[in-house]
């Protein structure tokens, strides 16, 4: 616990120094945050070459905004967190249709927690396959029409009324309307 919040103050006088322009200082925040930036991406990720380019890219990033940040940032916190959202942006970007539907939103995973209620069941009963894949990467995935639009090679348009449809049905069986 001390050398956690010795860490903090070494990382928040080194980024103090950082912002006044002391570039030798980033060196410090680099060795006191490269662990936790890695396995943010690589969490994510489980590639360690994309893992390495990700980690590249966050502290070009951090470096090139690092003047408009508050001197008072805990810059170990922003970097991973900067880090896992560069990820997930990352893998939304380049992973193919099937990737993102089986791995992404794995149904195993929605089935093992849902199964209880019945609800993944009361889903893939009432619904066309269509609307349950449309269904679940909008509900359960929280994705937008316009990705989800991206890997299933849908319209925008039709992703929506196969939505409205899925709510209308499930509404219907749930004696919502």
């Amino acid at each position: 616990m001390k050398e956690d919040i010795d860490e903090k103050n070494v990382a928040k006088e080194a980024f103090v120094h950082l912002k006044d322009g002391d570039i030798d200082s980033f060196d410090i925040i680099y060795n006191l945050s490269k662990k936790g930036v890695y396995f943010a991406i690589y969490l994510i990720l489980k590639d360690k070459t994309a893992t390495e380019d990700l980690m590249q890219e966050t502290y070009v990033s951090f470096l090139d905004n690092v003047s408009s940040l508050r001197a008072d940032v805990d810059v170990l916190a922003y970097l991973v967190t900067m880090a896992k959202n560069n990820a997930i942006n990352y893998y939304r970007r380049h992973k193919k249709e099937n990737e993102l539907l089986n791995n992404f939103v794995p149904y195993s995973f929605l089935e093992e927690n849902f199964s209880d209620s019945g609800l993944i069941d009361l889903i893939k009963e009432n619904l066309s396959e269509k609307e349950y894949t449309v269904f679940l990467l909008r509900v359960l995935g929280e994705y937008s029409f316009k990705e989800i639009s991206k890997f299933t090679k849908i319209k925008i348009g039709t992703l929506t009324w196969l939505y409205q449809e899925a709510r209308r049905k499930l509404e219907i069986k749930l004696g919502g309307k």
